[in-house]
């Protein structure tokens, strides 16, 4: 695969350098530990939330996004003036947390995973908190991982039905401690996902890359949208997984 790389623009560097790694402005939760199934094995999910990357990935959606006659349709309109607040960016996170829960699959070929037949998958339309299910065809067969694909993403969109993914799922753990974070901090101002979020703002602000009025985010400036086209916004919301494997000792001995 051929790299290239793009020179960041001399005005835009000490505001790029700050955004990738914001001093104070990084939220990590770490979930619960899941045993898979019946193996050997735990997984536990961290999501992590460049809060700064939050505000302008929420603010150039509202900006893009518009709502007509033929649903919503992409205006590419980074310059629109919107009216968004703290609480409306944390829906945004919901939103995006909700979507993007730990996967776990069979690795499977295309193929194979047009042979399985419907199973539990085919009747949810969302990420469950946490489900297990095993596919009939694939009862006893050993899981280890050589044979298990871990994701963050919803299995159950249209596009991904089509395509049968979610009959190779197994199981389905959503971000259940990250999304309490999230909502406790619409209703706590002291919480600490708020304060970092209104100090991104201002942060932002300051540096000239978005426009506030009256204590909400109305638009990118010029600068913004140029920083929007030089560093993505995609890792806004970050996700890793450990997996571990659980060690059963026996023990021996009288005293033991």
């Amino acid at each position: 695969m051929e790299l290239s790389f793009d020179e960041i623009p001399e005005d835009l560097w000490d505001d790029w350098v700050w955004l990738v790694s914001p001093a104070g402005l990084m939220r990590a939760v770490e979930e619960e530990s899941q045993p898979i199934l019946s193996s050997s094995y735990q997984v536990t999910s961290t999501y992590t939330i460049n809060l700064p990357k939050m505000v302008l990935f929420d603010l150039m959606w509202s900006s893009r996004l518009e709502v007509g006659e033929n649903g919503v349709v992409d205006a590419m309109d980074l310059h629109r003036t919107v009216d968004r607040n703290p609480n409306l960016i944390l829906d945004s996170l919901d939103f995006l947390l909700r979507n993007y829960p730990l996967v776990l699959r069979w690795k499977l070929s295309p193929e194979q995973i047009t042979d399985l037949s419907p199973n539990i998958w085919d009747d949810i339309s969302e990420p469950p908190d946490l489900l297990w299910h095993v596919p009939q065809e694939l009862e006893g067969m050993s899981l280890d991982l050589e044979s298990l694909a871990i994701d963050y993403f919803n299995p159950f969109i249209p596009s991904l039905r089509r395509l049968m993914v979610h009959r190779s799922v197994i199981g389905v753990i959503s971000p259940l401690k990250t999304l309490d974070h999230v909502r406790m901090a619409r209703e706590d101002p002291d919480h600490v996902m708020r304060e970092g979020l209104l100090t991104s703002i201002e942060e932002l602000r300051s540096r000239g890359l978005i426009e506030v009025g009256e204590g909400r985010v109305r638009r990118l400036t010029e600068k913004g949208a140029r920083m929007i086209g030089t560093e993505p916004l995609s890792d806004c919301l970050g996700c890793r997984c450990r997996v571990e494997e659980l060690l059963e000792y026996e023990l021996g001995g009288e005293e033991d």
